[in-house]
């Protein structure tokens, strides 16, 4: 298994549990008033577009070689950090 792979199955681990947080983040929700649901919906809806464009730039990564690879994962980088500081936000909010 090469780098790319372990930072691949590290990244996709990752993205396992912070869909699990999400889950329970959406229970929470739904014991709260309209107001705090609405406030939660938005951070949950900020954390799910970020968790996609993660997990969609790891299927690019998977399907391209060579020079491409490293522009890729700048961009899974970048994105990566993108979803953390959301997920920051959330936590700091509901937490």
């Amino acid at each position: 298994m090469n780098h790319t792979e372990i930072n691949q199955q590290e990244i996709k681990s990752e993205l396992t549990k912070l869909r699990a947080e999400m889950d329970k983040l959406k229970a929470q929700a739904a014991k709260e008033t309209a107001e705090q649901r609405v406030k939660f919906d938005r951070y949950l809806e900020t954390l799910d577009e970020k968790s996609e464009e993660v997990g969609a730039k790891l299927e690019e990564l998977k399907d391209t070689s060579g020079e491409a690879v490293e522009d890729i994962k700048t961009g899974l980088k970048e994105a990566w950090q993108r979803l953390a500081i959301a997920k920051q936000a959330a936590k700091a909010r509901f937490h």
